[in-house]
């Protein structure tokens, strides 16, 4: 039987961090060490079954989407060192889902009223998350040397289930990225040093476009919420929260284009044949209206260069208009041949004066 540290192998650092956790609540509700669990495996299928199956009672403390999660990763390990449970009792140890998709999608508006009450990293998140439908884990991973033009290259380490992947972000959010955001964000990462109480301290070098943990983006992101009067809750759980945003992404673009919304948001099923299909760029262009808040400094950005080059434009019109006037004026003076010669004779005569003296 393989032990859990070879079963968390290369599996991205979030995932490894929820896994083991499930595991180890597992491995309590046994009465075993994390690290000899694989041993534990070897009992009799009778009891294992057994054991999954009151898993799922010690944890009425968390919610349902965590409930499942944390059983389905024991089912996972147990499959990863070929222990199958019967589909019957499988389908028994998973709590139901009850109110499961109660999350909250945003609407453009609510986006809006969030949108005023981040700070700029915040700001770059929810433009981030809305436009490209990225997890939250994957924002705070992928670097500047990720992006090329509107395309973001997700790393598979960046990724959930091991596959990477490219999103696409909307011009509005690229605006705010390069205009907005960058230039201040080394500023946030020197605030950042300084406050930093973690271990050996937060590194100056970080290359990352959203330089924060994900503990600390939700915190910030989850203030936002609330301030704009989306802090409702239900049994303890919030209705919205930073992963409504990637809901408010699918509805929005599976709405007009099913498959691209589930390529772009990386579901295995669509990274194959359908995946290399499609020109994203091509197909994105035509939801990427629906994907524009509007109404951010982005688009007070990019309209305020377009200002400044109607005005640039203006102004190199007016001034050939002005030259055209001037050279039909000319034109209504034009000079008879018996005027060019006249003043021929009296520049001679001028030369010859100037001679003499």
């Amino acid at each position: 039987m393989y032990p859990v540290a070879t079963y968390l192998a290369r599996r991205p650092p979030e995932t490894v961090k929820v896994y083991r956790r499930g595991l180890k609540l597992f491995a309590d509700h046994v009465h075993v060490n994390l690290d000899n669990l694989h041993e534990y495996i070897e009992s009799p299928r009778e009891k294992i079954v057994g054991d999954i199956l009151t898993f799922g009672d010690t944890l009425t403390g968390f919610n349902q989407n965590t409930q499942r999660l944390y059983v389905s990763c024991m089912m996972s390990y147990l499959s990863y060192n070929g222990v199958e449970i019967p589909k019957a009792q499988r389908k028994q140890a998973v709590p139901k889902p009850g109110d499961l998709f109660r999350d909250k999608a945003f609407t453009i508006d609510e986006m809006r009223r969030i949108y005023e009450f981040l700070p700029p990293i915040g700001r770059a998140a929810l433009l981030l998350m809305f436009s490209t439908g990225m997890r939250i884990s994957e924002v705070i991973s992928f670097k500047e040397s990720d992006i090329e033009g509107r395309i973001i290259h997700l790393k598979a380490d960046y990724c959930k289930g091991d596959h990477g992947r490219d999103v696409i972000m909307t011009t509005e959010c690229q605006v705010f990225l390069n205009d907005i955001w960058l230039p201040q964000r080394q500023k946030y990462i020197d605030i950042a040093v300084t406050k930093s109480t973690q271990k050996g301290g937060k590194s100056a070098k970080d290359d990352r476009i959203i330089p924060c943990n994900k503990a600390s983006l939700y915190e910030i992101m989850m203030r936002g919420f609330r301030k704009a009067g989306l802090g409702a809750q239900m049994d303890d759980r919030n209705l919205y929260h930073p992963h409504g945003l990637r809901k408010s992404f699918r509805s929005i673009v599976g709405a007009v284009h099913p498959d691209l919304s589930e390529i772009l948001m990386g579901h295995r099923g669509y990274l194959g044949d359908s995946y290399r299909r499609y020109d994203l760029l091509k197909e994105y262009s035509k939801v990427e209206g629906l994907l524009s808040m509007g109404s951010t400094e982005a688009t007070v950005s990019k309209l305020e260069a377009l200002m400044r080059e109607k005005d640039a434009l203006q102004a190199r019109v007016q001034q050939l208009e002005r030259k055209q006037q001037n050279t039909q004026a000319l034109e209504k003076y034009s000079l008879s041949d018996e005027d060019h010669n006249e003043i021929a004779k009296k520049l001679f005569a001028l030369q010859n004066e100037g001679k003499k003296k």
